[in-house]
């Protein structure tokens, strides 16, 4: 028996990345998985990820700057499998950009997205939880750079930080329902949105980031999925309004940067290139709501 046997849970951006990591561990710990993603076609494969593990999986299109397709989502999830009792708000975008040169539509799309997107996230699943009456749990994801930040990434950590924030408020109301509320605040993982940091498998970008982080490695899905997992179980139970960090120890590392090889630098222009097509194919969805 797994630790979630009989749960359902509700999973923005599950279509890839941590979100499709965090299907896997649930899944394997007997829970139901309602993936919840913009992208259709990701979304199916990581169904299929799911159910090889033999659990059920639902993949339901929403686009979470969307109150409406949230509310669907939640809906279409509670009608297909009776119950909701986890929710991951894990969906979100970064848009770089100095403040003389970041356009407004890249900011209102962070804002969009990894705040209010948490916050309907938050409140559709939870209104459903309560409806349910068997109490929940719910982690949204943060990032070290709701603690960290710099030119040219400030707007994203805003965003991060307004989370990390909101799950203290939000513990403090839903409490009386039997609804915990974290946060986890991730340091580099090896995900299409995080490519230009973590860099390519074997690559100068890794290398140096793998010599700068304490535990020797760059983080994956799975590391953090284990963490939602125990926020989700039995062990979570006396845990909310907490923010936890999971980076490797990268946030208090000191070590130096390597200077911008050639090697690093025609890497960079890979992985710029392919985060142009990636960025361009979200965006269109993004702007459908």
């Amino acid at each position: 028996m797994g630790s979630l046997d009989g749960k359902v849970a509700f999973i923005t951006g599950a279509g890839s990345g941590i979100g499709r990591g965090v299907s896997e561990r649930l899944a394997k710990e007997g829970a139901t998985i309602c993936i919840a993603d913009m992208d259709l076609e990701g979304g199916e494969r990581t169904a299929d990820l799911v159910r090889q593990l033999g659990a059920k999986a639902l993949v339901v299109k929403c686009n979470v700057a969307s109150d409406q397709q949230l509310k669907e989502a939640a809906d279409q999830c509670v009608k297909e499998f009776g119950r909701l009792d986890i929710a991951v708000a894990n969906a979100g975008i970064a848009r770089g950009g100095h403040i003389l040169e970041l356009s407004l539509k890249d900011w209102q799309d962070q804002l969009d997205v990894n705040l209010t997107g948490v916050f309907l996230t938050v409140q559709a699943t939870a209104r459903k939880m309560v409806e349910c009456s068997n109490g929940g749990r719910i982690t949204c994801i943060a990032s070290l750079a709701a603690e960290n930040t710099g030119s040219g990434i400030w707007a994203y950590s805003v965003t991060k930080a307004g989370v990390r924030m909101m799950v203290r408020g939000l513990a403090q109301e839903l409490g009386e329902h039997g609804i915990t509320v974290n946060a986890i605040g991730p340091g580099v993982i090896v995900t299409p949105l995080a490519a230009g940091i973590a860099g390519e498998d074997g690559g100068a970008i890794r290398s140096n980031l793998e010599r700068r982080t304490p535990v020797g490695r760059a983080g994956q899905p799975s590391d953090i999925a284990g963490l939602v997992n125990y926020m989700s179980g039995p062990d979570g139970e006396f845990m909310t309004g907490s923010y936890v960090i999971m980076d490797g120890g990268l946030r208090d590392a000191r070590g130096p940067v390597s200077e911008p090889s050639e090697e690093i630098v025609q890497e960079s222009m890979r992985i710029m290139e392919s985060n142009t097509q990636r960025r361009e194919k979200m965006q269109s969805m993004l702007d459908d709501r």
